[in-house]
């Protein structure tokens, strides 16, 4: 009796131990209103948008599979139009994958520079499922669909050399990714890249697209001025960094002492200031 307690009890606790991790692994998703008929959708750290239209939908980044499946079934819940377009920010996977899921009704368009990028990663398994545009243009394209235009713009390289400035119309918002930031600060070291060309592509951006509402890859939705804050914090950032170097301090103690502590309450602050630090050295003693 004893025995068969036990072994009772110790189903029971792998049961809520199994069901404690699926619970735990169960992505985070959610689809908001921007304004009009132009959303955001948020799958864990990562976020598209949708237009939708009388003729169809106007999507951007696919993220992945899974995220796609469960979206497409929501969108035809929802919405008695298809997918139409695809539009990509840039080739990377974990924006860039899962377009399969929509190539029975969607056109995928994005910068010519992803072709090459994605011919490079050639064979590399976390570039499996990102399926490659259909349609590349060189500077800027519009879209048009249901009486709605977006723009697909060419953003100056930074964090790609083929990222797209999307700008719905209409809807005077745009969808960036990773380059752009909205009261959060960027993904851990840049790359290992340089600094300067963020900023480069940051103040491009301002002076040369007009909008009102930025929706970014990662974080919340912002306005305009969000993206010069995050152009000032790059740029103070980099002022602080080489000047660092100039006194002669190593990484570790630049790390210690550049705190940056007017954007202290930005998303991945403490997660990743001392990265965005090491980052900014890297790119700056490598050239």
């Amino acid at each position: 009796m004893k025995n068969n307690k036990l072994t009772a009890y110790v189903l029971s606790m792998a049961a809520l131990s199994l069901s404690t991790l699926v619970a735990a692994q169960e992505p985070t998703r959610a689809i908001t209103n921007v304004t009009g008929d132009l959303y955001t959708v948020q799958n864990d750290a990562h976020n598209t948008v949708f237009l939708v239209t009388p003729e169809g939908i106007i999507l951007t980044d696919p993220i992945s599979t899974d995220f796609s499946v469960w979206l497409k079934a929501e969108l035809a819940e929802r919405y008695d139009v298809p997918v139409r377009y695809v539009l990509y920010s840039h080739y990377h996977d974990d924006h860039a994958s899962g377009g399969d899921v929509f190539a029975d009704t969607a056109t995928f368009v994005g910068h010519e520079n992803m072709l090459p990028n994605l011919a490079r990663e050639a064979g590399n398994e976390i570039f499996a499922e990102v399926r490659a545009p259909d349609v590349t243009y060189s500077d800027r394209m519009t879209v048009t669909l249901g009486g709605k235009t977006v723009d697909m713009i060419h953003a100056l390289p930074s964090h790609s050399d083929d990222s797209s400035i999307i700008r719905f119309n209409d809807e005077e918002t745009i969808f960036v990714v990773d380059f752009v930031n909205v009261r959060r600060i960027p993904f851990q070291n840049f790359g290992g890249g340089p600094v300067a060309p963020w900023i480069v592509a940051n103040k491009h951006l301002q002076a040369t697209v007009d909008y009102a509402i930025v929706a970014p890859g990662h974080g919340p939705v912002g306005e305009k001025s969000d993206v010069d804050d995050s152009t000032q914090y790059l740029e103070d950032l980099l002022a602080a960094v080489t000047a660092g170097i100039a006194a002669g301090q190593n990484l570790e103690e630049m790390q210690q002492s550049i705190l940056m502590e007017d954007y202290a309450d930005w998303i991945q602050y403490d997660a990743w200031r001392e990265m965005n630090v090491q980052g900014t050295y890297q790119g700056l003693m490598d050239n």
